[in-house]
């Protein structure tokens, strides 16, 4: 009955609303009675007094049973009046009660001289000598004896306090009208706040709903979204927004996982076939020369040895690049930043691949600028980078083709960029080209025994400097770049190079 959220507060709600009509009920019952003994006391306030005044009471002495004989009197014209004579210290003398009524043989006088002052608030309750327990609204006045001294006419008004709540409301009318509008206020209340949580509790159920079905899928399906709020919404809204992107998150990491499982599963293929293809033409070539080594020429088994060796040379190229990019995918990658001058950096690659580009015929050269800022990086691993990206330009260049290396200063970060006049790639194959052992199948295919691994590093070697590596490419202009921080010092162009830039060349 109580397993929803709705029910739970719609039942908080009607338990509060019946406090409340308890509460109001016993605020109104005494509110009542306190009404109706102070128009009873303000009708009684001289009745004491003007019944001294009419000289019915004796003045020279203090005879209780003359004050009695008048007390029966009084009763009989009205009955709801019980009249005590007390003396000054609050003793009875003389009651209008019959023998045995009477539970106290005192009075406090406390109220009678708050009634007796000048402006009392009232109602004051005083005792009631018949009821030990009870306070009863009253009437006193002085009495000054020329013999005894000091007394007081104690007159107690009865009927003024009904004998039960429910007798009470039956007899007031006010009090039941009361009731009734309160009722319905307490009511009408009630269905509008039953309507109200209804509607706030609308969109949890919904939420809850669809969190759910998204449980039941296995977490594998997209839940359908709740309507887009504003920022400035309520704690639901925002409950609603977190649980949104919790579930992209998590469909994210899922699909993520699927890819990443997919290409452990090329990974695993890829570096089996990579590896497989120098160990058998190096075995190959070793075997000739181990079976047939006596009758090949000295020229021939030179021949098969250049082989077997360029064969172990790509093998042990391999083997060094995939454990390089295992130790950039680790947690805590091995990493030196500090300030140094981009420009020298790029003119002293460009250097280093001068012989290779001139022996196909291309030409390298680098757009540098007079001054730039020094960036922060790790050198050794940013020479990595630029390396791979300028043998990837070379590899897929033709003869008498261009690579041009330049840096760019912008507003906060510096940006080096390789572009070559080669085939370009295809825009199919331009999204995975820096996926790991990804080998475009047409404009840029490699038939050199590169594993396709140099750009992966070189993204790698980027994302860990905070940046992004860019690519763009049309046949004859492809494009690939990257940025650095600045570190905020301008140095001149032509400042020595620190000996080399002492660089920590990672091996190719």
């Amino acid at each position: 009955m109580f397993g929803s959220l709705y029910a739970k507060l719609v039942a908080v709600l009607v338990g509060f609303a019946l406090i409340m009509s308890l509460a109001f009920v016993l605020v109104m019952r005494y509110s009542d009675t306190a009404l109706r003994q102070e128009i009873s006391q303000r009708a009684y306030r001289t009745y004491a007094s003007q019944l001294v005044k009419e000289h019915i009471f004796p003045k020279d002495r203090l005879d209780p049973a003359a004050f009695e004989a008048v007390f029966d009197h009084i009763k009989v014209v009205n009955p709801r009046i019980e009249a005590y004579l007390i003396d000054a210290s609050g003793v009875i003398l003389a009651s209008s009660s019959r023998i045995g009524a009477l539970k106290r043989n005192t009075v406090d006088l406390g109220p009678v001289h708050s009634f007796l002052a000048d402006n009392p608030v009232l109602p004051i309750l005083g005792d009631d000598p018949t009821d030990d327990r009870d306070r009863r609204v009253f009437t006193a006045t002085r009495l000054t004896l020329d013999r005894q001294g000091e007394a007081y006419l104690y007159l107690v008004v009865k009927g003024i306090r009904s004998e039960s709540a429910m007798q009470q409301i039956l007899e007031s009318y006010g009090l039941r009208e009361n009731i009734v509008v309160i009722g319905g206020g307490l009511l009408l209340a009630l269905l509008a706040g039953a309507l109200i949580i209804g509607l706030l509790t609308r969109r949890i159920q919904r939420l809850a709903g669809v969190m759910d079905r998204f449980r039941e899928s296995g977490f594998a399906e997209q839940p359908v979204r709740n309507p887009p709020r504003a920022v400035s919404g309520d704690e639901i809204d925002r409950l609603a927004g977190t649980f949104n992107e919790m579930a992209d998150r998590l469909l994210a990491q899922m699909r993520e996982l699927r890819h990443t499982d997919s290409m452990r599963r090329e990974l695993v293929a890829n570096v089996s076939h990579d590896l497989r293809t120098p160990l058998a033409s190096l075995q190959g070539h070793l075997e000739t020369l181990q079976y047939k080594g006596d009758r090949l020429t000295e020229d021939e088994k030179r021949g098969y040895l250049e082989i077997a060796l360029r064969q172990s040379e790509l093998l042990s190229q391999l083997v060094a690049r995939l454990f390089e990019l295992a130790k950039l995918d680790s947690e805590r990658p091995a990493m030196l930043p500090e300030p140094f001058v981009v420009t020298d950096l790029v003119q002293d690659v460009v250097q280093q691949f001068e012989l290779a580009a001139e022996n196909k015929r291309i030409a390298l050269s680098a757009q540098l600028p007079q001054e730039m800022p020094l960036v922060v990086g790790d050198i050794g691993l940013i020479e990595r980078a630029l390396r791979n990206i300028i043998e990837n330009s070379l590899r897929f260049t033709p003869a008498g083709g261009e690579i041009r290396v330049a840096v760019i200063a912008g507003p906060e970060r510096v940006t080096v960029q390789v572009t070559d006049t080669g085939c370009g790639i295809d825009a199919e194959d331009l999204p995975r080209i820096f996926d790991r052992f990804y080998r475009g199948q047409k404009s840029r295919s490699d038939s050199s025994g590169n594993a396709g691994l140099g750009l992966a590093i070189t993204k790698r070697i980027v994302e860990l400097h905070g940046s992004a590596i860019s690519v763009s490419s049309k046949p004859g202009d492809t494009t690939i770049g990257f940025t650095l921080p600045y570190a905020g010092k301008v140095v001149p162009a032509e400042a020595p190079a620190r000996g080399a830039i002492q660089r920590r060349a990672v091996a190719a």
